[in-house]
């Protein structure tokens, strides 16, 4: 069997942070979660389900640390520009990564008299460094 890729995936990844347009938000810190998919390439001899070795595959503990850092350290307005600075912190560190999907919402949505699971943004990124 062979196999030429891997997606790593983390759902639900629960932070607080500054985000938003409205002077409220600007003030507080609100509950925000992140979901990514990340798409990454490998050699046939660095396979990690082969070789079992950390270092041949995107460590999650490693995308984690980088959503954190990347959520908590600015305060943009946009979920769209956070979630372009999250997978920009990813795939600096990663260079096979192929593609990034990061989806961002506000828990609860912070929008006064409106009824909704979800209300966020998703946007899949490609590393301009990628072939």
């Amino acid at each position: 069997m062979k196999a030429e890729g891997a997606r790593i995936s983390i759902r639900d990844l629960r932070f607080a942070a500054v985000v938003g347009v409205l002077p409220q938000e600007r003030t507080e810190e609100q509950i925000l979660s992140c979901s990514v998919d990340i798409d990454f390439h490998f050699l046939p001899n660095h396979d990690p389900s082969r070789t079992d070795r950390i270092q041949d595959t995107v460590d999650y503990s490693a995308v984690i640390e980088d959503i954190l850092h990347a959520g908590i350290k600015d305060s943009p307005f946009l979920l769209e520009r956070l979630s372009r600075m999250i997978a920009e912190k990813i795939a600096s560190r990663h260079p096979e990564i192929r593609s990034i999907s990061v989806f961002l919402k506000k828990v609860p949505p912070p929008v006064i008299g409106v009824s909704a699971e979800t209300i966020g943004v998703s946007i899949t990124y490609t590393p301009e460094n990628y072939p």
